[in-house]
């Protein structure tokens, strides 16, 4: 066992939690069903969406915003995302409806999920969603 590896760490305590919620085949259907519902401008930006693709882009899309929150790496990515976002006229708006049922479908989905563990996940993905807005302007 790794000495150095703390699994109480902010970071791993999140990477365990999408590993919970993801091993739920419904987490990103969970997903998708509450954003969509989240606001009338959503739907139509999905209209002619490939779901199964969109989700593997989704669970690639989590991992690389959750690199960026630990290491600042990732940010190349982060921006391309944005520059995708924007041609979708995806507003700042949006990525706080977008982290409202990211938060929903793990709580429905990770047996261990905690008003604690949210407010881990909210501040790790703020960094990403702060960079996204910032690159919509």
């Amino acid at each position: 066992m790794n000495p150095s590896f703390d699994h109480d760490s902010p970071f791993n305590q999140i990477v365990a939690s999408y590993h919970r919620a993801r091993s739920a085949v419904e987490m990103f259907d969970t997903f998708y069903r509450h954003f969509l519902d989240k606001s009338p401008e959503i739907p139509p930006m999905f209209a002619h969406t490939d779901f199964p693709h969109q989700k593997l882009m989704l669970r690639e899309s989590l991992l690389e915003m959750l690199m960026f929150a630990q290491t600042g790496s990732s940010r190349d990515e982060i921006e391309r995302l944005a520059e995708r976002h924007r041609g979708l006229n995806v507003k700042p708006e949006h990525y706080d409806l977008w982290l409202e049922a990211l938060c929903e479908a793990l709580a429905k989905h990770d047996p261990e999920f905690t008003p604690e563990l949210e407010q881990l996940w909210r501040q790790a993905m703020r960094k990403g969603i702060q960079l996204m807005s910032e690159s919509a302007t």
